[in-house]
C-alpha cells in the first residue's frame, strides 16, 4: 500500500477538480510518476461509498469517455454476457471487490450489509456495467477483470505522451 503524500493528493485534487475525502492510497502510477488509480475507503461520512478504486488520470478518463460515447458499455455488456467464461471471470472480480470492500469497512454492520449486495462500484447485477472507467480502475488497482483488460487493449496507448499532469505540480 502506497500512502497518499501531500504532493500526490494535490495532483489527485487537480486531476479530479475536487479534493477527495476518503483516499487511502495511490494504487497505480504512470511512468511519469503521477497517480492513475486511487483506492478509497468504502465508508464516507458514515455512509457506504460503493467504489473503492477511482481512475484519476485525465488522459485515460478522456479516452474511456470516448469509448463510452461510441456505445462501449453496450458493446462490452454483450461480450461479457455472450461468454460463460468471461462472465465467470467478471463475476469473480465482483466478488473479490466485495471481499476487499468488506475488509476495509471495519466493523460497521449496516454498511457491510449494503456492501454484500454488490460488487465493483456497488453493481448488484453482474451482467451490467456501471461505466468503463470503473472497470479500468479496478483492473489497474489489482482486481483483474475482463472488461477492464479489453478496454485497455482497445486504448492501446495507456498514457499520454507529454506528462499532462506535470502542470498540476505547478499549481502546488
Amino acid at each position: 500500500m502506497v500512502r497518499v503524500c501531500d504532493e500526490d493528493l494535490k495532483v489527485i485534487s487537480s486531476q479530479l477538480g475536487r479534493t477527495p475525502k476518503n483516499v487511502l492510497e495511490v494504487s497505480y502510477k504512470c511512468s511519469y510518476g503521477f497517480p492513475v488509480v486511487v483506492k478509497s475507503n468504502p465508508v464516507l461520512d458514515e455512509k457506504p461509498f460503493p467504489t473503492i478504486y477511482w481512475l484519476t488520470c485525465p488522459y485515460l478518463r478522456y479516452r474511456i469517455s470516448q469509448i463510452e460515447a461510441e456505445g462501449g458499455i453496450v458493446k462490452y455488456e454483450k461480450i461479457i454476457n455472450s461468454s460463460k467464461a468471461l462472465f465467470h471471470l467478471q463475476e469473480k472480480a465482483h466478488l473479490l471487490a466485495r471481499k476487499e470492500a468488506i475488509e476495509l469497512a471495519g466493523d460497521n454492520e449496516w454498511i457491510i450489509k449494503r456492501i454484500k449486495k454488490g460488487g465493483m462500484g456497488g453493481i448488484s447485477d453482474f451482467s451490467h456495467l456501471k461505466c468503463l472507467h470503473l472497470q479500468v480502475a479496478y483492473h489497474l488497482g489489482g482486481i483483474r477483470n475482463p472488461v477492464g483488460k479489453m478496454v485497455l487493449d482497445e486504448i492501446k496507448q495507456l498514457e499520454c505522451k507529454n506528462a499532462l499532469c506535470e502542470k498540476y505540480k505547478e499549481v502546488m
